[in-house]
């Protein structure tokens, strides 16, 4: 049975955090259990509850077909600097051809992601070489969480998120 998606996970707060400037990790697994990790290059998440996170293709082969094959994905936000964490799972991940909004979304969290670590003292060419890809070669992971856990460490790690009321 695939888990249904969970209204109203998302308030203000946590749409907002999930689009800023936050560290990205995707990941999946293949029929043997096998992972495929990859790197986000930003996120939207837009009404009703659709995210979308924008990888690389040339580099998230093996996520893009192991969620081809069962739509299983797990995706950590990660504010770096103050630790904050939130994971999302879904059981209906597929990718698709962004589209202009996607286009600008991922610029804007490049330049912000340039200007962070910049500001953190590091130089400006790490945060193009940790990003760097080719913008033909983007790609939209779309879906819609059906799990969330606060992964702040702290007494809260691991805990289930509850629905925004």
């Amino acid at each position: 049975m695939t888990p249904r998606p969970v209204p109203g996970w998302f308030d203000a707060d946590r749409a907002a955090f999930m689009q800023s400037i936050v560290s990205i990790s995707l990941g999946a697994r293949d029929a043997r259990l096998r992972p495929s990790v990859t790197k986000g290059l930003g996120c939207r998440v837009l009404a009703g509850g659709e995210v979308r996170v924008y990888v690389d293709a040339a580099v998230s082969q093996d996520l893009l077909r192991d969620i081809a094959d069962n739509r299983l994905m797990a995706v950590v936000f990660s504010d770096i600097v103050r630790h904050r964490t939130l994971q999302v799972k879904a059981a209906d991940a597929h990718a698709r051809t962004p589209d202009d909004d996607d286009h600008g979304a991922v610029e804007a969290y490049l330049a912000g992601f340039t200007r962070a670590v910049v500001s953190a003292g590091y130089p400006e060419s790490l945060a193009r070489t940790l990003l760097a890809h080719e913008a033909a070669a983007r790609v939209a992971v779309v879906f819609h969480p059906h799990e969330g856990f606060e992964q702040t460490p702290g007494p809260q790690a691991g805990q289930p998120l509850e629905p925004s009321r």
